[in-house]
């Protein structure tokens, strides 16, 4: 009878570690998929505040700047659920949807009419990796049904629009830089594949009629400046032909 006893009292301590180790490995991969949840939503939001400050120096609508803030507002929503513990979550959501009341997701006026191209070539590819950050978010918010189509084309198209003018005006100025340094050659490339990327546009408007006209009337400009130079160093040669022949011809006898 006691051997009987201690064998199921084995039996039922075996049974309870197995039980605990189960509850603790349950609790473990819970508190895993946890922080996984919390970093997946911290990325989020971090993404989506850098892209708000950044696009309010673009000319986009505020319904981008309003989209971009429920995407920050939902994954602080989903932080809160995650981490209810912290303040400071649910400090910011209350901020976030403070803030919306004074957003509209229907007003397409544009967050600023004017935009200005960087000196830096690091600020320039700061703002193009956000026009592509932003077309990719705008995209994922319309396949999930928070952006209507019609909103959708129209703030893609002001975003590839931007990205096209930071494009051509980029290289316009490498371009110029170029010639006034003499680089004529570095300069007509410059000038040609800055209009080629505005020939390869399959709509038209009057910024890219104009930058069309300017880039190729500055391409004329340097052919002018190559033929002119060409014919200098033509006459030069000539000029140093004819004096060697004067040179070298025979002496005439008196």
């Amino acid at each position: 009878m006691p051997f009987t006893i201690i064998i199921v009292l084995i039996i039922v301590l075996v049974l309870l570690a197995i039980g605990v180790n189960a509850i603790q490995q349950h609790k473990q991969r819970q508190e895993l998929e946890r922080r996984q949840k919390v970093a997946r939503y911290r990325h989020i939001l971090d993404e989506s505040e850098t892209l708000i400050n950044n696009a309010v120096s673009f000319p986009v609508g505020r319904s981008l700047i309003y989209v971009l803030h429920a995407r920050a507002r939902d994954a602080l929503q989903n932080l809160v659920e995650a981490s209810p513990k912290n303040k400071s979550y649910q400090d910011r959501l209350r901020d976030y949807q403070e803030n919306m009341k004074n957003l509209k997701p229907d007003d397409h006026s544009l967050m600023t009419e004017s935009f200005v191209l960087p000196e830096s070539d690091k600020q320039i590819i700061t703002m193009i990796q956000s026009l592509k950050k932003l077309r990719a978010v705008l995209k994922s918010e319309h396949a999930r049904g928070r952006v209507d189509s019609q909103n959708f084309h129209e703030e893609d198209r002001r975003l590839e629009f931007t990205q096209l003018r930071i494009n051509v005006e980029s290289l316009v100025r490498r371009a110029d830089t170029a010639f006034k340094s003499n680089k004529t050659g570095s300069a007509r490339q410059y000038y040609e594949k800055a209009l080629t990327t505005l020939k390869d546009q399959d709509y038209s408007n009057d910024y890219i009629t104009e930058n069309k006209q300017k880039i190729q009337n500055r391409l004329e400009e340097i052919t002018t400046s190559l033929r002119e130079e060409n014919s200098r160093d033509a006459a030069e040669r000539a000029k140093d032909v004819d004096e060697l022949d004067e040179l070298f011809q025979p002496k005439k006898k008196w």
